[in-house]
């Protein structure tokens, strides 16, 4: 369990955003002093873009960075086994010969058929999908289509069931196992197709 927050905190940390603070040399406007010095009874300031002002800029804004950090390959190849291993006891793991040529209608028609509330589709045929079809699978939610360089334990937890083609996990194991310095492939253990 811990691996697996560590391989998940990992990817949380690489795809975090924030938006920008602009300060006050940074806003669009003129630098006139709206008022004079003294003789107003109030408060002294300079121009709109003062930080005390609404919509003014930030004295110390703040900029966007990279949170994301080198994480030992180890642990992240334990956390993806150790994942897929939970979601294959669940009985929320399914391996089908393959998903090359696939339409978009097909995934939503096999989603139906699970009754799951989100799907994760990986697929060892790259691109995967053309640029139409990403397109076309925005307009169903809770279906995902990663390939086996983009997929990521994240990934896995935030859907209900995942499906690999047989060529996705040869390439998985593949990768583990060269990780941990072996060399032995497991034997094909696929159920029905798509």
């Amino acid at each position: 369990a811990v691996v697996s927050t560590q391989s998940t905190g990992w990817q949380e940390k690489c795809t975090r955003k924030e938006e920008i603070e602009y300060m006050r040399s940074e806003l669009p406007g003129s630098g006139k002093k709206l008022r004079p010095q003294k003789g107003t009874g109030s408060a002294r300031f300079k121009d709109k873009r003062a930080p005390n002002c609404m919509f003014g800029g930030k004295v110390l804004g703040k900029r966007p960075r990279d949170y994301g950090y080198d994480i030992d390959p180890i642990t992240l190849i334990t956390g993806f086994s150790a994942l897929c291993t939970t979601k294959l006891a669940q009985g929320d793991l399914s391996i089908v010969d393959t998903l090359q040529g696939v339409d978009v209608p097909a995934l939503v028609e096999y989603k139906s058929r699970l009754t799951a509330e989100s799907v994760l589709f990986v697929t060892g045929y790259a691109p995967g999908l053309t640029s139409s079809q990403n397109t076309e699978i925005c307009f169903h939610p809770g279906i995902d289509l990663l390939t086996t360089e983009t997929v990521h334990p994240l990934a896995m937890i935030q859907h209900t069931v995942v499906v690999m083609d047989y060529l996705a996990v040869r390439q998985l194991e593949e990768w583990v196992l060269a990780i941990r310095g072996e060399h032995t492939v497991v034997e094909q253990t696929a159920n029905t197709p798509v």
